[in-house]
């Protein structure tokens, strides 16, 4: 009898674990049941809601339907939000009533936002996180007449790290085509930058800053709250006229709902490494946004991607009885850094005594071609599922 696979998870972790174990399987001419399980009918890019706020996208170039991954792909897609998660009976039931029996499961949900975790954050500040919040943050922009931008992640890890030193390049761009020069501030708790990514991408951004006259300020600690046109944080004060805001990470409810909060921090879920396996249940894998930081990863589409790649390569060996599991793959980043783009890698290597992974990124190219490729990646992604 054909093994079952059920996957949880329409974005990118959980698109790129069914398709892996589909795809492999049918190559190889054996036979799995795959089931990807998606609380939305669509599959987003999130990177590209920024051009969205910028106007150079339209919410429609955004997303793909995620069913025609049937078609494209060759697994059943159903469009339920899942419930619960019977993990010792190996069974997932649907806020639809649907029941999923399995013999593998993988666990791709993203995070949730805690915006009304700081005084004020929920109220005051836009942000380009979903749809709804690029659109709003797209007519701000528009109409911005003032003189102060202020950027700020209120603790670490965030979602997508680059973002605020990405999406501030581009808007000293977007400004000074129209001929406006506001002062652009960056906010961080710590050294985000030399934490996540090391000194060589810390190097380039801050000579990016220095040249375009983006003011990054790291050190304040604690976000205390924020006000009408005002940042309060431990150390210091600082005004705005605009403030874009990245959101708090947050294990999603349905995890915590049932018992999968990770117990050093519940802000993710539980995982071990090197696999992305369950502590508890071995047929259980964790590759979303919500298992990176347990392990050493940063909290964004590439390690989330290489993740769902070694826990399908981990499903096909256990039911195919042999399949090659490739160790965690050196990750290449590409964003916008002005009218130009920049690459950097990062290598990985697992420390047992750790639980962890440890990596060095260092800068590969920079140059307006990356610029380009990233955004066909981007588009090139969600074409293939349309």
């Amino acid at each position: 009898m054909a093994k079952k696979v059920v996957v949880v998870g329409g974005g990118s972790g959980g698109l790129v674990a069914a398709r892996m174990v589909q795809t492999e399987a049918t190559r190889l001419g054996r036979d799995i049941d795959v089931t990807l399980i998606s609380a939305s009918e669509k599959h987003y890019m999130p990177p590209l809601w920024s051009e969205v706020a910028l106007g150079t996208a339209s919410p429609e170039e955004t997303w793909a339907p995620i069913k025609n991954a049937e078609r494209a792909y060759g697994f059943k897609v159903v469009v339920d939000p899942v419930k619960t998660f019977d993990l010792a009976g190996k069974k997932v039931v649907t806020e639809g009533g649907q029941n999923f029996d399995y013999d593998f499961l993988v666990i791709a949900l993203g995070t949730a936002y805690g915006w009304s975790d700081y005084k004020g954050l929920d109220k005051y500040g836009f942000h380009n996180y979903t749809e709804e919040g690029a659109l709003e943050l797209k007519e701000q922009l528009a109409t911005f007449k003032g003189k102060k931008i202020v950027f700020l992640v209120p603790e670490l890890p965030f979602r997508c790290g680059i973002y605020p030193p990405e999406m501030a390049l581009n808007l000293r761009a977007y400004f000074e085509a129209r001929g406006q020069h506001p002062e652009i501030t960056i906010l961080y708790p710590a050294d985000a930058i030399r934490m996540a990514l090391g000194e060589g991408l810390d190097r380039f951004f801050k000579r990016r800053f220095k040249r375009t006259g983006i003011r990054y300020v790291t050190g304040f600690e604690q976000l205390v709250e924020v006000t009408e046109n005002k940042v309060v944080t431990k150390h210091g004060e600082y005004e705005y006229d605009l403030l874009i805001k990245s959101p708090p990470s947050r294990l999603p409810k349905v995890l915590a709902d049932n018992g999968m909060a990770h117990p050093g921090d519940p802000r993710w879920s539980v995982v071990t490494g090197p696999l992305f396996k369950h502590p508890e249940h071995p047929e259980v894998y964790l590759v979303g946004e919500h298992a990176m930081p347990p392990v050493g990863l940063l909290t964004a589409g590439v390690p989330i991607h290489n993740a769902a790649v070694i826990a399908g390569a981990s499903i096909l060996n256990e039911a195919l009885g042999g399949y090659m599991i490739p160790s965690y793959g050196d990750t290449l980043c590409m964003g916008h850094s002005f009218e130009s783009g920049f690459a950097g890698n990062c290598e990985y290597w697992w420390i047992p005594e750790e639980g962890k992974w440890g990596h060095a990124c260092y800068t590969v190219a920079t140059g307006p071609m990356v610029r380009l490729m990233k955004d066909s990646f981007y588009r090139g992604w969600l074409d293939a599922l349309r």
